[in-house]
């Protein structure tokens, strides 16, 4: 999926969201074991942070699949990163790049139906962006991971280069989105499929109170604000 930016009038906006990503190291070294990565994992640590909003003091809550924003599969499947999320860009010149996956999943009609609440919904991961201070989202990025779907470049190759990671503009956003916290005004509540904006579709609009519904993804607008994603390859 791709998060296709639709302009939002300012008057119908209810909230920004600051995006940034940088490394957790300014270097990393191109000569490092595999024994080093696991005790000094190199990550690239992305943070949302509500910078303007309709309603002051209350979190967000978002659905994060298919967005540079899920988390990595935990059992070893493709992580976040290689599913043509974000890429790697040489400092010297932009056609200079470590590809760092650029596959796609498909998947079957589920039999049996899907829950129409979206707790119940796996592997699907909700994000609460708090209301004050960020949300960091770390994707681990040891060297072998970043080379892992290069088909051109080695580690001997990149060395004592800058690099910076550049997230995929069409990564950012998300299909669900309401206004509370996980951990607070929806903890006993049920989150509908269902969402504003969208013209067909299967699931009906619920009516009970222990049900929340979507608002409108394009009435939640979300921002790159990354300043300086870069690290170093060292020997």
């Amino acid at each position: 999926m791709v998060f296709v930016k639709f302009r939002c009038p300012p008057e119908r906006r209810q909230a920004t969201i600051a995006v940034s990503a940088k490394p957790s190291s300014p270097t990393i070294s191109v000569n490092t074991n595999e024994e080093e990565e696991v005790k000094d994992q190199f990550q690239f640590c992305i943070s949302l942070r509500i910078i303007e909003t309709a309603r002051p003091g209350q979190p967000i809550t978002i659905r994060t699949d298919h967005s540079v924003f899920a988390p990595s599969h935990p059992d070893g499947g493709l992580d976040t990163l290689a599913r043509k999320t974000a890429i790697l860009i040489s400092t010297s010149s932009d056609s200079r790049k470590i590809d760092l996956g650029q596959f796609i999943s498909h998947y079957a009609s589920p039999d049996p139906p899907l829950s129409p609440d979206l707790k119940k919904r796996v592997p699907l991961r909700l994000l609460t962006i708090p209301a004050d201070g960020e949300v960091v989202i770390a994707h681990d990025l040891p060297l072998a991971r970043m080379f892992e779907h290069e088909g051109r470049l080695k580690p001997a190759d990149v060395a004592d280069e800058t690099w910076r990671l550049k997230i995929a503009g069409g990564a950012i956003g998300t299909s669900w989105w309401c206004w509370g916290g996980l951990d607070g005004e929806l903890r006993d509540k049920r989150l509908c499929v269902w969402r504003e904006g969208l013209q067909h579709q299967t699931t009906p609009k619920p009516t009970d109170e222990d049900w929340v519904v979507g608002r409108d993804p394009m009435e939640l607008v979300f921002e790159d604000k990354t300043e300086d994603a870069s690290f170093r390859f060292v020997q």
